[in-house]
């Protein structure tokens, strides 16, 4: 599913409309019919006889004014205007319609059962006027958003203060990209006849993954070598973690490069991995390596991320790897990913957390491609890119809320990537990691609280996330 920014989808209603495909006031009226069949189901589903229209002054506010028209008099609609009286024409048109129909104008919000917010738009930047704030502050009731929540931004999904979080946001044509960043409730996309080709350029997405070929005539040496550089005395946890989304990856061999006490632990736990000293060159064995998991940030650690840095090895960069990298970040010759979390990523280009909240699909993909690899940018909703092409995964669960879970994840991808297949793409096997990581949290969570439950166990669960992917691709190698 394409997803389109705020700019894109101007463009879209232009071109639907210069095109002749359909007026302005058609489009209109085409989302206020889908609005109607959605907050109809939600009251006649709870046996609600009464709904408020929060109205703004552009296009979000003529979508309530005509849907108010829809509603009146069956399902007892009251609009309240907010956002200043310098309406846009359409606005006007169907503002002046639900005037001549009758359609009860309040200025108090409290004591309706169901609200439709549809005050500001994808365009809104900035802050929340303090008249509006005032009014949303006494909202209790469930609100159903037109197209996102006023007062967040439909590119990043960062809220001014007092953004209502609906149950349920009703958009039009594509996904924004709020949708997958921030707390939308139920998002439902509605068909309103704007060309789907006119996002044929589009190169965001939802993120799908694909399933890596696998023959059953394959050997250990058919699917890669992995090399985990990670582990300090007083880390062997991510260490053991680290190995454990390796061996869960499908790689033919799993090396663990590790201190002396972690090699120790690590052998007490696995039987799998094959165990070196962590001074050994993962160059001469591996056809990929994953630095970084509790790593520890001692001088001799930073060197170990520098060498293998300098090296033509296929290298994936987690945790205490990143910090060290801040010191000679630069292109590589070969395929790199890294997989920060929001401060890691902030650290490594330079600017504050909340910039980055509020721009991170542009400085993402900016700062993937001027560094040639692939950014894995951990969140709730997380961001794969390689600059030129960029995929959301947004399937939040508080399971992943642990440290250790980014661990897993590395490893994981670290083994996917050891196992390239020649003509293969890079991106679809990390995208693809990405999602066993989530999936296997969200099938772990269906047998244990996500309050208790432990990195290990999602591990543990990647095998049933990998045969869901299988069956869906009706493959079973």
């Amino acid at each position: 599913m394409k997803i389109v920014t705020s700019v894109e989808m101007k463009e879209m209603d232009r071109r639907t409309v210069e095109e002749g495909i359909f007026s302005s006031l058609r489009l209109m009226e085409n989302a206020a019919e889908a609005l109607y069949r959605a907050v109809t189901a939600l009251m006649e589903g709870r046996g609600l006889d009464r709904v408020l229209l929060l109205a703004g002054p552009g296009n979000n506010g003529g979508d309530a004014y005509a849907l108010a028209c829809l509603l009146y008099p069956d399902y007892h609609p009251a609009v309240l205007p907010l956002g200043g009286e310098k309406r846009s024409p359409d606005c006007t048109y169907f503002y002046e319609r639900c005037r001549a129909l009758g359609v009860p104008f309040v200025r108090e919000p409290s004591g309706y059962p169901l609200v439709v917010d549809g005050i500001y738009g994808t365009g809104f930047r900035g802050s929340l006027p303090e008249e509006v704030r005032e009014v949303l502050s006494r909202i209790t009731a469930p609100v159903l958003a037109i197209d996102l929540p006023s007062g967040m931004n439909g590119d990043s999904g960062f809220c001014s203060p007092g953004t209502l979080h609906p149950e349920v946001t009703v958009t039009f044509a594509f996904k924004k990209p709020c949708h997958l960043l921030a707390d939308c409730g139920r998002v439902v996309l509605a068909d309103i006849g704007i060309p789907a080709g006119y996002a044929d350029a589009v190169d965001r997405r939802e993120l799908e993954p694909v399933l890596p070929p696998r023959s059953a005539w394959g050997h250990k040496n058919s699917y890669g070598a992995v090399g985990l550089r990670v582990g300090a005395p007083e880390y062997p946890g991510a260490a053991a973690l680290a190995i454990a989304g390796a061996l869960e990856s499908g790689a033919g061999l799993v090396y663990g490069f590790l201190p002396s006490s972690v090699r120790q632990a690590a052998a007490a736990k696995f039987y799998g991995p094959i165990l070196r000293d962590a001074a050994e060159d993962p160059a001469g064995c591996c056809d990929a390596c994953l630095i970084g998991s509790g790593l520890g940030r001692a001088p001799e650690a930073g060197e170990a991320v520098r060498a293998l840095w300098a090296g033509d090895l296929p290298l994936v960069v987690d945790g205490d790897g990143l910090w060290h990298l801040k010191a000679f970040l630069s292109p590589r010759r070969c395929l790199t990913v890294l997989t920060p979390h929001l401060g890691e990523f902030a650290a490594l280009c330079g600017r504050a957390v909340e910039e980055v909240q509020k721009n991170r699909l542009a400085l993402a993909a900016e700062f993937a491609a001027a560094n040639r690899l692939i950014l894995v940018l951990k969140d709730a909703a997380t961001v794969v890119t390689d600059g030129y092409r960029t995929e959301i995964l947004s399937a939040p669960t508080s399971a992943l809320s642990k440290g250790g879970s980014g661990d897993v994840l590395a490893g994981l991808t670290a083994g996917l990537i050891a196992g390239l297949q020649p003509g293969e793409d890079a991106f679809d096997r990390v995208k693809t990691a990405v999602w066993l990581h989530n999936r296997a949290a969200h099938l772990a969570a269906e047998k244990n609280s996500v309050r208790s439950l432990q990195p290990e166990q999602i591990a543990h669960h990647i095998g049933l996330a990998w045969m869901e992917l299988e069956q869906s691709a009706g493959e079973r190698s």
